[in-house]
């Protein structure tokens, strides 16, 4: 889960033509907005399936692995398909004067369900805007103009890609087959004491090159995204489970009880305990 975070650039949107104005995650509730949102909007699914209901369209039901690009001063709701079902939602709010030539060069894409060939490399570049901006609020302002255009140049060339329109090119913006094998064993062993030395060679590159294929891929270093996995897996802990305990979190983390408390306040803000009594 990535709280609601409102990218707060004062007066920026004068100096940046694109600009982040909200960005987070979470098991989406019913929500309605019947003047829109401020800001255009994509929308990640990861899990679970949801309905956004957007006045003079068809219902669109999102489900995992799908994205909604959502114009600015849209007349929308959204909710679980089911009552009872978790749907994890990622989003981000964009604007600026590029705002609306971007939308418009992308309207074939706009107020339809995508479905996203690439969509943990989207994720991945969502949670690091996200974690850029918690970490260093206004500081971040150009670093996240650039990351919100190349979240969108991502969705764009999946889309691209998978409708064979890019016929015979090799993108270096996509992760490379060994590259996703790569994450893919971080993703497995996140919990245990990983050598990034040994996650490189099982990729069969060199540690310097491995940081840096992974560097321009993912926009974060690896350690970096096993700390976000980690904090991730917390919460997803500390929801399911109310009984547990912040040691026993960390201990299946694979973390020292005061290193992952240090951690996880610096990622969203406040203890484990006290987001446990919160949720």
């Amino acid at each position: 889960m990535m709280p609601f975070l409102l990218a707060e650039f004062t007066n920026l949107e004068e100096i940046l033509p694109l600009y982040v104005y909200c960005v987070g995650s979470h098991e989406q509730k019913h929500l309605e907005r019947p003047e829109g949102y401020p800001a255009h909007q994509l929308f990640l699914s990861r899990s679970g399936q949801g309905i956004f209901r957007i006045q003079g369209h068809a219902d669109i039901l999102l489900t995992p692995g799908s994205a909604l690009l959502l114009p600015a001063n849209q007349p929308h709701a959204y909710f679980p398909y089911e009552s009872t079902e978790n749907w994890d939602l990622g989003f981000v709010a964009f604007d600026g004067k590029a705002a609306k030539s971007l939308l418009e060069q992308m309207n074939k894409l706009v107020l339809t369900v995508l479905q996203v060939p690439n969509f943990e490399l989207l994720w991945s570049q969502l949670e690091s805007l996200w974690q850029l901006i918690s970490l260093n609020g206004e500081q971040a302002y150009w670093e996240a103009s650039k990351r919100i255009y190349g979240m969108t140049i991502s969705l764009l060339e999946g889309q691209a890609s998978d409708k064979k329109i890019l016929k015979g090119v090799t993108s270096s913006g996509s992760p490379q087959p060994a590259l996703q094998a790569a994450v893919k064993l971080i993703h497995d062993h996140y919990n245990e004491r990983l050598l990034l030395t040994n996650v490189a060679r099982a990729a069969g590159y060199s540690p310097q090159h491995f940081h840096r294929l992974f560097v321009s891929s993912y926009g974060m270093t690896p350690q970096q995204y096993i700390l976000q996995l980690r904090m991730r897996r917390a919460t997803q802990l500390l929801q399911e489970n109310p009984s547990i305990t912040v040691e026993s979190v960390a201990e299946k983390l694979g973390m020292e009880t005061s290193y992952f408390i240090r951690m996880f306040k610096r990622t969203y803000g406040l203890t484990p305990k006290k987001y446990k009594d919160q949720s």
